[in-house]
C-alpha cells in the first residue's frame, strides 16, 4: 500500500481496530507493519480499551482489505498547538525544548526505532539509550513517546506549550499588571485580534459571585440558570423605561466573567460535596447521598431481635378465584425480615389497602406456627428456617399504619416492641425494599403473566392487564417459593466469619439464621396459639340461626355448635350472635372463642362458596351479585306481567267459552260422576283412534260406558302399544 509510510495517520473503522493510528515502522519485505495509537474517531465512542502511544503489530494483507472495503483512509491531524513558532519561545522554553530534543533523538528516527520494534517487538532499547544518554526519567521519556504519536514524529511535537499551562488550585485574580491567567482564546493563538477581548476574574468578582450563589442556589436549580441570575442581579448597570416597563441593558460582552469563569468560581469556593448537597434537599441527600456509616445489622444482637416490616403494591395483575374472567387488579405485599440474618420470615398478600388489620394478619403469618399457615395457604410445608420464627424483641417499621393506637395496643398485647423510622427515610431498612425489588425483578424476567415493570415507564413495556392468569392463592404459592429459594441459597459471603466456615453452615440467610440460635445469639419469645388468634385476626360476627351458623353469609359447622344446641336456642330463642377470628386468605377454617378455649369451626361442604376463595374475594363475588340485582328484580318483573296477563286471558276465554255453552244446552243435565266417566271414556277411545287399536265411533253412536276402575289399566295398554309401535 501506497499510504504505508513512516509518521502517516490512518483512520481506521474496524471493530478492533477503531480509531486514529500513526504508521511508526514500516520496512521492505516484511509482512507485519507497526501503528501507534492515537485516540478514538469520535469522543467516548468506538475507541479500543488502549491508551495512546501503544503499539501493534499489524498485517498488511489485513490493511489491504480494510483499504478495499473503504475502511481504510489516510487523514491529516492538525494541531493549535503546533503554530507556535520558535521565535515566541523564551529563553527558558527554548531550553527545554532543546532537551527534550536530545533525549528523544533516537525516536525521531526513522531506522532507529523501525530496527527497535522488528527485532525486539517493543521501544525498550531505545529508552535505556535515551536515559544513558540524557539526564532524563523514565516517565519523561514515555510521556515524550505519547506526545510523538499523538502530534506527530517531528521536533515541533516536542515544542514546550506553557500558554495551557498553569498551577491548579492556585488563584490568579487579575490585579495591577498581572495578565489574565488561563488558556488563551483561539484568535489569539492564531495571532488576530479578538474584537471583544474577555477580561479576567478579579477578588471583588469572586466575592460577589460566591455570596450571589451562596444566597440563591437551591434544589433544582442549572448552573445556566444560576449564571443568567449573577449577570442580572450583579453585572447589569443599565436599564432602559419602554412601554412594557423597565427592561434590563445586557453588558458588554468581555466586560464580566463568561460562564467558565463563573464556573471555576463555583467550584474552587465550595466544596463539592457542599456544592452537591445545597442542589438537593436534606432528605434526599440523606437518603441518597449521604456517606456509608455502617452496615443495618450493625447493633443487633442476633436472629430474631429485630424485624423490618414493609408492604408495596405488588407488580403483577390477578385474576378472581370465583371467575377467571374478573381481572382484580395489583395486590399489597407485605415483607418481613429479620435484620441479623437478612431471611424472609413471613410475608402476606391481601387486596385491601395497607391497614393495621392487613398489618397484623401478615404478623400472624410470621409468628403462627409454619404449618398451618401452609395449609391455609395450600401450599407444601419446607422447613428452611431451624427453628421456626417467632416475635421478635424489636419490630422496626415505618410510620402510618403502624403509628395507631390498635399498632400500639398489640404490641403492648404480644410483647414485642415498635421501633418507627422517621417520615421519608426507607433506607433506615433498606433490606426490605430491597427485597421488594428482588421479588419483582424475578417474576418479571420470569416473564409471569401479568407481572409488570412498573420502574420502567417506556411505551413498549406498559402492561397488559389482560395478561394475567394467577389468582391471588397461586401468587402466594409462587411468592413462598421465590422466598424460598432466597433463603435457602442467596449469597452472604461477607458475613462468612471463622465460626460459620467452623460449623459447616452455608453464608445464606437460613445459614446465618440456624448459625445465630445454636451458638446462642437468638431471641426467641413464645406466644400460645390463641393468644396471636385473638390479637392479630381480624374479628367476625358469627350468625347461629335456626339453619346454621353463618359469618358475612357462609355457613360453618363445628362441635362446640353441636355441644352447646345453637340451632335449637336459635329456634326457640332467637339468633345468637358470637365473635369469630378469621383469616382473611382463607375462608375454610375459624376460631370461635368459649370458655374451654378457640374451637374451630369449618366450612360446610354445601356453603356458597368453596375454602380456596379468599374473604376478599368473596366480598367481591357479593358485590357483584349486589349490583345485577336490580336488573334481576326488572327482569322478574317484565316476566310476571307478561304471564299475568296471559293467565287472566286464558280465564276469560274460559269463561266466554262456558257461557256460551251453557247458553246452547239444553235437556237433563248429568251428573258430576256421568260426566267424568264419559270425559275418561271420550279420551281413551280418542287416544286408542289415534293409535290404530279400534276405529273411532262417530259422535252419533253415543258414548261408550266404559268403567272409570279400568281406565288406569286402559293407558297402561294404550301406552306399552305406542311404544311398541315407537321402537318398531
Amino acid at each position: 500500500m501506497e499510504c504505508l509510510t513512516f509518521n502517516a495517520v490512518l483512520r481506521i473503522e474496524a471493530q478492533n481496530l477503531d480509531g486514529f493510528y500513526r504508521v511508526v515502522a514500516v520496512a521492505a519485505g516484511k509482512q507485519m507493519v507497526w501503528l501507534a495509537y492515537v485516540g478514538p474517531r469520535e469522543s467516548g465512542s468506538g475507541a479500543p480499551d488502549v491508551a495512546a502511544g501503544a503499539t501493534m503489530p499489524i498485517d498488511r494483507h489485513a490493511l489491504t482489505s480494510l483499504a478495499n472495503e473503504s475502511r481504510l483512509a489516510v487523514v491529516d491531524l492538525d494541531d493549535l498547538r503546533s503554530l507556535a513558532r520558535e521565535e515566541s519561545l523564551s529563553d527558558t522554553a527554548r531550553r527545554l525544548w532543546d532537551d527534550r530534543q536530545a533525549a528523544m533523538r533516537l525516536f525521531l528516527d526513522p531506522l532507529q526505532l523501525s530496527d527497535s520494534l522488528y527485532a525486539t517487538g517493543g521501544i525498550g532499547r531505545l529508552v535505556r539509550r535515551a536515559l544513558r544518554d540524557s539526564n532524563t526519567s523514565r516517565a519523561t521519556v514515555y510521556r515524550l513517546w505519547r506526545q510523538l504519536c499523538v502530534r506527530g514524529f517531528t521536533a515541533l511535537a516536542l515544542m514546550p506549550v506553557f500558554d495551557q499551562c498553569g498551577a491548579p488550585g492556585v488563584l490568579r485574580p487579575v490585579e495591577g499588571r498581572r495578565r489574565k491567567p488561563g488558556v488563551k482564546s483561539p484568535q489569539e493563538r492564531v495571532g488576530e485580534v479578538d474584537p471583544h477581548p474577555q477580561r479576567g476574574v478579579t477578588a471583588d468578582d469572586r466575592i460577589r459571585i460566591a455570596a450571589h450563589v451562596a444566597r440563591r442556589l437551591k434544589p433544582g436549580m442549572t448552573y445556566l440558570s444560576l449564571y443568567d441570575d449573577v449577570v442580572r442581579d450583579v453585572y447589569v448597570k443599565r436599564y432602559v423605561q419602554t412601554e412594557k416597563g423597565r427592561e434590563a441593558v445586557p453588558p458588554e460582552q468581555g466586560t464580566f466573567p463568561n460562564r467558565r469563569q463563573f464556573r471555576h468560581i463555583v467550584e474552587t469556593e465550595f466544596k463539592a460535596l457542599d456544592r452537591l448537597f445545597k442542589r438537593t434537599t436534606k432528605g434526599h441527600h440523606a437518603r441518597n447521598l449521604r456517606g456509608l456509616v455502617g452496615r443495618s445489622y450493625d447493633g443487633v444482637a442476633g436472629p430474631g431481635h429485630a424485624y423490618a416490616i414493609d408492604s408495596t403494591i405488588g407488580d403483577m395483575y390477578l385474576r378472581s378465584a370465583i371467575n377467571p374472567a374478573w381481572i382484580i387488579g395489583r395486590p399489597i405485599v407485605y415483607i418481613i425480615v429479620d435484620i441479623w440474618s437478612t431471611a424472609v420470615v413471613g410475608f402476606y398478600v391481601c387486596l385491601r389497602p395497607p391497614s393495621w388489620r392487613a398489618a397484623k394478619a401478615a404478623l400472624f403469618s410470621t409468628f403462627a406456627d409454619p404449618k398451618l399457615i401452609a395449609e391455609l395457604w395450600g401450599y407444601e410445608h419446607r422447613l428452611v428456617l431451624e427453628p421456626v420464627p417467632t416475635a421478635p424483641f424489636t419490630m422496626w417499621c415505618d410510620r402510618g399504619e403502624y403509628l395507631s393506637a390498635g399498632a400500639r395496643e398489640t404490641s403492648l398485647r404480644l410483647g414485642f416492641n415498635t421501633a418507627i423510622n422517621p417520615a421519608y427515610r426507607p433506607d433506615l431498612k433498606g433490606m426490605v425494599e430491597v427485597l421488594h425489588r428482588i421479588t419483582k425483578d424475578t417474576q418479571y424476567s420470569e416473564f409471569v403473566p401479568g407481572a409488570i415493570n412498573a420502574r420502567r415507564r417506556e411505551l413498549e413495556l406498559r402492561p397488559d392487564a389482560k395478561e394475567s392468569a394467577l389468582t391471588l392463592r397461586e401468587y402466594v404459592q409462587y411468592l413462598h417459593m421465590v422466598f424460598t429459594q432466597y433463603n435457602g441459597h442467596a449469597r452472604r459471603e461477607s458475613r462468612n466469619f471463622a465460626e460459620l466456615i467452623a460449623s459447616g453452615l452455608p453464608a445464606t440467610p437460613a445459614g446465618l439464621w440456624r448459625f445465630g440460635h445454636e451458638v446462642g445469639l437468638g431471641f426467641r419469645r413464645h406466644i400460645p396459639h390463641d393468644q396471636l388468634v385473638a390479637g392479630l385476626l381480624e374479628p367476625k360476627t358469627m350468625f347461629a340461626r335456626r339453619d346454621g351458623n353463618f359469618v358475612e353469609s357462609l355457613q360453618y359447622e363445628g362441635d362446640l355448635a353441636i355441644e352447646e344446641q345453637w340451632s335449637a336456642q336459635a329456634r326457640n330463642l332467637g339468633v345468637i350472635e358470637r365473635q369469630a377470628y378469621c383469616y382473611p386468605g382463607f375462608t375454610g377454617k375459624l376460631w370461635v372463642p368459649s370458655t374451654s378455649g378457640l374451637r374451630e369451626f369449618h366450612l360446610r361442604p354445601n356453603a356458597r362458596a368453596w375454602p380456596e376463595v379468599t374473604f376478599d374475594e368473596w366480598r367481591d363475588a357479593l358485590g357483584v351479585a349486589a349490583l345485577r340485582r336490580s336488573e334481576r328484580e326488572h327482569q322478574r318483573l317484565c316476566d310476571a306481567l307478561r304471564h299475568l296477563d296471559t293467565r287472566h286471558e286464558l280465564v276469560e276465554n274460559a269463561i266466554e267459552r262456558t257461557r256460551a255453552a251453557e247458553a246452547l244446552s239444553s235437556g237433563a243435565q248429568l251428573t258430576t260422576r256421568e260426566a267424568r266417566d264419559l270425559e275418561a271414556s271420550s279420551l281413551g277411545t280418542t287416544l286408542l283412534a289415534r293409535a290404530g287399536s279400534v276405529p273411532e265411533q262417530s259422535p252419533a253412536a253415543g258414548p261408550t260406558s266404559t268403567p272409570s276402575s279400568d281406565y288406569d289399566a286402559m293407558m297402561d295398554d294404550l301406552l306399552a302399544g305406542v311404544l311398541q309401535e315407537r321402537t318398531a
